[in-house]
């Protein structure tokens, strides 16, 4: 069955995807969220508690929703990358980008030739694609159509070095990080004035020179935020406050 980056279909059409966002991901999870027709599933492999096998369960659920699984993993190394790549992750947002060179290599561990160098293959990946596995330059030209690489820029370093990053071939997504920015100015509230205009500044050159903020495109729904939200209203029409201060 073929599985197009449904991301990508939205963008392409001028619509934004639509998903929810855990860092808790369960099957069941996914399969409401395809049967409710959302476009993805994100799950957050670097703060959540998700193991391979659980991240290669979510994609074949996903894949026989026809959702699109996306994932924030741990960290930029090239192992890394390919361990969840190859469970079948079709976007995927690395953290904390600081320089050209490092862009330049996670484009190299994201796509295959001649894009980049990923190390080919997995069965997974091979069931989810609807081209010829036995044709590699069809499989190969496929699966790197419908992968997304996105970034985080969430330090004052990537935006000191975002016109060098922004100059990189393959790397055309980028996320910010609040929180993670607001530290790296000497602050602890990222809605200090000093790091809202440095994240917005970065975010209008990375629309000029073409390439795109992920949430310019993709609208979510945080699981927890959305049972937090719930919860709270209901306490409150009995009378009570939820103890839970976020």
């Amino acid at each position: 069955m073929q599985s197009p980056n449904r991301i990508l279909e939205r963008i392409r059409k001028g619509e934004k995807a639509l998903g929810l966002a855990t860092q808790y991901p369960s099957e069941r999870m996914v399969e409401a969220a395809g049967r409710m027709g959302l476009d993805f599933i994100s799950i957050d492999g670097q703060h959540g508690v998700v193991s391979p096998e659980m991240v290669e369960s979510i994609c074949r659920v996903a894949d026989g929703y026809g959702i699109t699984p996306a994932m924030r993993v741990p960290d930029q190394s090239e192992t890394t990358l390919f361990l969840y790549l190859d469970r079948g992750i079709k976007m995927i947002t690395v953290p904390n980008l600081q320089t050209a060179e490092e862009a330049e290599k996670l484009v190299q561990y994201t796509y295959y030739y001649p894009k980049g160098q990923r190390s080919a293959t997995s069965l997974r990946v091979i069931f989810s694609s609807g081209a010829d596995a036995s044709k590699p330059p069809e499989f190969f030209n496929f699966t790197n159509e419908n992968t997304i690489l996105c970034a985080q820029l969430e330090s004052i370093t990537a935006f000191k070095n975002l016109d060098e990053i922004l100059e990189v071939e393959g790397m055309d997504y980028f996320a910010g990080g609040p929180l993670d920015i607001a530290q790296s100015m000497g602050h602890q509230d990222p809605t200090h004035p000093e790091c809202a205009e440095a994240f917005e500044q970065a975010c209008e050159k990375v629309r000029a020179s073409g390439k795109h903020m992920i949430s310019d495109h993709t609208v979510s729904v945080d699981v927890f935020a959305a049972v937090h939200e719930g919860v709270k209203r209901m306490m409150a029409e009995h009378g009570r406050e939820s103890a839970l201060k976020i």
